[in-house]
């Protein structure tokens, strides 16, 4: 009957068909599935490249604005005694004369010029870094880059400009036309386009105070979703009702403008009628202290480092005709600016005995039995930096969870000093005040950088800065334009549903978080915002 059937040789052939579309079918989406992943591990390689070669640039960047401010320093003290030399004060009434002239000629030769260098030297870095990453990156890579960290730049540094002497009203520049300069190289770097963001930026002006909006974990916790974050705040979370219901935000506080904000060299400058050597000798600023500890095997006081630092002074000085007997006699009691390390950033306080980071500590990103040199073991100056690419997916189904690859970097100076009797090397800061010291840079570890902690993905201080107050304004509606992993988080709590099965989830498991069976795991983070 079959074989007498005219169409049965078609319905065969149309079955064939069938099973051919669906073959061809997962064919096209494994090569589309293919050719994403290889377009998405090629790019996160470009991308890695470009974030180590941006840190790299920038951390270099930061060595040679400290060498250079070094410089200045040594020559500061050369220019001091050669015109005590010259002058030859014999006593106390000529000496208070001539050094406050001496003062106001250090004021304008060196003084502007180290504040120039501290201020602005960061922002060369912050150049090299958008240089490096481009050079690792196609031109598509480049094109995809995302404008709105350009854009944020471009306007605070038309607000620098337009501040006069005064940024914001309150933040008052740290030499004439300063602001006008800052502002200038802010506005002309985001011309060109920002490849590598800072991460590890300090503004001048900053919140005095915590708030659960400026508390990445929030953020990390709400896109995970990770409910247990949550697990005391069950009140908060069912009193909620929509951008109303947040405290205000804290006050702004300034910080000091001796550095810049972005890629700080974490100095500070010291001027005052008062003697580097009492300096060293005064037990309040736990400067020996701090050097017994972190040298525990030296014979360090203030008396021994007073004529280290003067010997080191001797061999190192620019002018060979340098009296530094003038030193001892005077002690520089002079009215003048100096710039030296902040201790409290260069002698992490990552022990309580010492202020070395110890393997053994809480803190110490490496393995058991890792550790550093003593002339390394130090923080203070660093450069984080933040590249990130938009991504698009051919594959049917496929998604990346946040629409970009991103990579986040770190690199720091590093250097040492020879002590002046041969007998080993010692940390730059071992003599508090600024010289060249810095010889090489080298990638260190995210957590060992002074990115903020839970920070995960780039974009975050803008997102305090400018999202945040929008967002209290104005809700969601302020700000569900903005490409911003942070705001994307914000519109995902503002859901009411979300809040309902958060709240349905806390009452559920009330009793085991009470008694301590549920949440006690280590919260790591969102996934979907770590690195690469």
């Amino acid at each position: 009957m079959k074989k007498c059937d005219p169409h049965f040789n078609d319905r065969k052939s149309g079955q064939a068909i069938i099973f051919l579309i669906m073959v061809l079918v997962i064919g096209s989406i494994v090569v589309l599935w293919n050719f994403d992943l290889h377009r998405i591990v090629s790019t996160k390689i470009r991308i890695d490249n470009a974030g180590d070669a941006a840190a790299l640039s920038a951390a270099r960047w930061q060595g040679i604005t400290l060498n250079m401010i070094g410089e200045l320093n040594l020559a500061q003290v050369a220019f001091i005694c050669d015109r005590l030399a010259e002058d030859s004060p014999e006593n106390q009434e000529e000496f208070d004369i001539i050094s406050d002239i001496i003062a106001d000629e250090i004021d304008d030769t060196y003084g502007d010029l180290k504040r120039r260098l501290a201020l602005v030297g960061p922002l060369m870095g912050l150049v090299a870094a958008q240089s490096s990453a481009l050079k690792n990156m196609t031109e598509k890579d480049a094109q995809m880059v995302e404008e709105a960290t350009s854009s944020y730049m471009k306007t605070r540094g038309l607000d620098f400009e337009n501040s006069g002497g005064s940024y914001m009203g309150v933040v008052e520049e740290p030499y004439a036309g300063a602001w006008a300069e800052y502002g200038g190289l802010l506005t002309a770097i985001a011309n060109n386009s920002v490849m590598a963001e800072s991460g590890n930026t300090e503004y001048f002006l900053f919140y005095s105070g915590s708030h659960r909006l400026l508390n990445p974990d929030f953020y990390n916790a709400v896109l995970a979703p990770y409910y247990c974050y949550f697990k005391y705040s069950a009140d908060f979370v069912n009193s909620f009702e929509d951008f109303t219901s947040w405290d205000p935000l804290p006050e702004l506080m300034q910080r000091n403008t001796v550095n810049s904000e972005y890629f700080s060299t974490d100095v500070y400058e010291y001027s005052a009628r008062f003697s580097i050597a009492d300096y060293y000798g005064d037990t309040d600023y736990g400067y020996v202290v701090s050097l017994t500890n972190y040298y525990p095997d030296l014979d360090v006081d203030a008396e021994s480092l007073t004529e280290d630092f003067q010997e080191y002074l001797e061999e190192t000085s620019p002018a060979a005709d340098a009296d530094l007997d003038w030193m001892s006699i005077w002690g520089m009691y002079l009215d003048c600016s100096w710039h030296y390390f902040n201790k409290s950033s260069w002698m992490q306080k990552r022990s309580a005995e010492t202020g070395k980071y110890m393997p053994n500590s809480d803190d110490f990103p490496f393995h058991e039995g890792w550790g550093f040199k003593d002339e390394y073991n130090y923080g203070g100056a660093n450069a984080a930096v933040d590249v990130r690419i938009g991504s698009t997916i051919n594959t049917p189904g496929m998604q990346l969870a946040i629409g970009d690859i991103y990579w986040q970097a770190a690199a720091k100076p590093f250097g040492y000093l020879e002590e002046p009797n041969g007998s080993g090397r010692v940390a730059p800061m071992y003599y508090g005040l600024v010289l060249p010291a810095f010889h090489d840079i080298r990638l260190i570890h995210n957590d060992l950088s002074t990115r903020p902690s839970g920070v995960d993905a780039p974009g975050w201080e803008e997102h305090i800065y400018e999202h945040v107050p929008d967002y209290l304004e104005g809700g969601v509606s302020a700000i569900e334009e903005n490409d911003c992993p942070y705001c994307r988080a914000l519109i995902i709590w503002e859901d009411e549903s979300f809040r309902d099965d958060l709240s349905s989830w806390l009452d559920d498991n009330d009793e085991g978080i009470k008694n301590g069976t549920k949440c006690n795991e280590e919260y790591e983070g969102n996934p979907n915002m770590g690195r690469g």
